[in-house]
């Protein structure tokens, strides 16, 4: 479980693959239930973090990925965070630095993965930061027929 920075909300992990949100003054649920992992089996959620802003809400997952969450829609920010190289380890927590830059997880395994956050909540903002913005013809390149949107601002 995990409070948001301002108090407001209470994240619960849930075994049946959903994180869950509170009001913890009132006790009542927040929006609909998260679902995080599905399939068969289910995997359970192990984990909950919010971000120092609030802005985000990590999920760890017993299918070795992390996800990330916008707590206000419910809706999911980015891909899911894979394991690495095959190897499906459990992540059994999750946890932001003080800065929001990164987020930590810890596999079942021992391993400890860190990420930086804005490859995955905002991946054009983190490219234009790297290489620039794309041209029209390296759009053209490796997203033919598709509309260019306008990124790097």
């Amino acid at each position: 479980m995990a409070f948001s920075p301002d108090g407001k909300l209470l994240a619960a992990a849930e075994a049946d693959g959903f994180v869950l949100l509170w009001n913890p003054v009132t006790g009542q649920a927040v929006g609909v239930p998260l679902q995080a992992y599905s399939g068969r089996p289910v995997a359970a959620v192990n984990g909950v973090a919010f971000s120092p802003d609030g802005k985000l809400l990590a999920s760890a997952g017993e299918d070795g990925t992390v996800r990330l969450w916008n707590p206000v829609t419910g809706q999911r920010v980015g891909v899911p965070l894979p394991a690495y190289a095959g190897q499906v380890a459990a992540v059994n927590g999750v946890g932001f630095s003080p800065d929001g830059k990164l987020l930590a997880s810890a596999d079942e395994d021992g391993t400890v993965r860190t990420w930086q956050i804005s490859l995955f909540a905002n991946p054009y903002a983190a490219l234009c930061a790297d290489v620039g913005p794309p041209t029209k013809a390296d759009w053209a390149r490796y997203a033919p027929g598709e509309p260019q949107p306008s990124v790097c601002r």
